[in-house]
């Protein structure tokens, strides 16, 4: 470019600046000025034409800074001037380019999540804190799901952050796999926060309920019914499975250890491609009883899923549940209550949890960055008695 010639740029520019002040200012002082478009609509049949607030301006006449001070609610307009370029936008079909305000602003006003899987009730709740939070701030959630594999979840992610997300909620599928994806993301100065479970060794914000304390609290459950000879259904094998599941599986073991009991038979193993937790659950229980299970009075499932599962295969074998064995799940899913015989189960308060990572992703920008405090937000679990465990009446405790 000539460097002497950008002066006459500037003048050309300030210049139109001024008009269309002058235009904007002309608006408001004379609603008149702005005509009645449809005599100026093309009218062609089949004949379709571009329409941005440059052209919405054109047909009425005035300025672009007008079309966009009504549009946004912004500016000093009369009403009457407002209502007439709203009702014209709204013939046309007219709306705001998205990718180019967002580009403007450095935000696109969106969230990702990432979710292991979307067969559940308690995903379901998560979404609903998060997008509760989401709506006040005026954002919309984009969803993924990585079906239990952590390459895909990395994929999901670096999909979201080229399409601008302002922020992610992430459910990771494995505890360490992409450890130093994330961390690379984290210094980045990306906003993330996990839920429902971690990534160990991550300076990382967190929101999840105390799974060793609810793990605790079904097996001391059961202990107290006068079972003796637990097993537990876990999911995958002990390298691969979630921080969620591991914490769990500990507070069973420690409540056994208090009451001088013998540590749980635990079954999983890494199923070929994701299944379903009932699915799971009654396979791998089946399994088990096929092999001569030996002698067990309860179960407890890491996951309401595989306790159904469990639940059908030990139905299926002769076994009665709770006279028999006692069963308690995980998670306090939907059809929990509804299951026969109801399930006792563990509640996670999966909207508060989706709504305490919305809040994080929301703080003020100041208070986040590759060096900032990352906040670990653990929220109570409740237990939840029903008819499964074999107490006498339901509860909460």
């Amino acid at each position: 470019m000539n460097i002497g010639a950008e002066p006459r740029y500037a003048r050309i520019h300030a210049a139109a600046r001024k008009v269309n002040r002058h235009r904007a200012i002309a608006d408001r002082e004379d609603p008149k000025r702005i005509i009645d478009s449809q005599d100026k609509m093309n009218t062609e049949p089949g004949k379709t034409e571009k329409v941005d607030m440059d052209s919405i301006a054109t047909l009425l006449g005035v300025s672009k800074t007008t079309v966009h001070y009504a549009i946004h609610n912004t500016g000093r307009l009369s009403d009457q001037t407002r209502k007439r370029v709203l009702k014209l936008v709204d013939r046309m079909g007219y709306r705001p380019d998205g990718l180019a305000r967002s580009f403007r602003r450095g935000r696109t006003d969106t969230l990702g999540v990432v979710l292991v899987t979307l067969t559940n009730s308690t995903h379901a709740h998560l979404l609903e804190g998060v997008e509760s939070v989401a709506q006040q701030h005026g954002h919309a959630i984009l969803v993924a799901c990585s079906h239990g594999h952590s390459d895909v979840e990395r994929s999901l992610v670096n999909v979201l952050l080229e399409k601008g997300v302002d922020g992610l909620v992430v459910v990771p599928s494995d505890p360490t796999q992409n450890h130093a994806f994330y961390k690379s993301l984290l210094k980045k100065g990306v906003r993330l926060v996990f839920v429902d479970r971690e990534i160990p060794d991550l300076n990382a914000e967190v929101v999840s309920t105390d799974h060793e304390k609810g793990g605790y609290m079904e097996a001391q459950h059961l202990v107290k019914l006068g079972r003796t000879r637990l097993v537990c259904v876990a999911t995958r094998l002990p390298e691969h499975r979630s921080t969620s599941v591991r914490d769990r599986l500990s507070g069973i073991d420690r409540a056994l250890r208090e009451a001088g009991l013998p540590a749980p038979t635990v079954l999983g193993t890494d199923p070929p491609g994701f299944a379903v937790h009932e699915q799971y659950g009654y396979e791998v229980m089946r399994t088990f009883l096929n092999k001569g299970a030996g002698d067990f009075d309860a179960v407890c499932a890491v996951h309401d899923g595989l306790a159904y599962g469990a639940i059908r295969a030990l139905t299926e074998a002769g076994l009665r549940v709770p006279k028999d064995v006692a069963v308690v799940g995980f998670d306090d899913q939907d059809p929990s209550a509804y299951f026969q015989p109801p399930l006792t189960t563990v509640r996670q308060p999966m909207r508060e949890i989706g709504m305490e990572a919305g809040r994080l992703l929301f703080r003020p920008l100041s208070e986040t960055g590759a060096n900032a405090t990352r906040r670990r937000i653990v929220l109570e679990p409740t237990l939840v008695v029903r008819e499964s465990s074999g107490a006498a009446k339901a509860r909460e405790a």
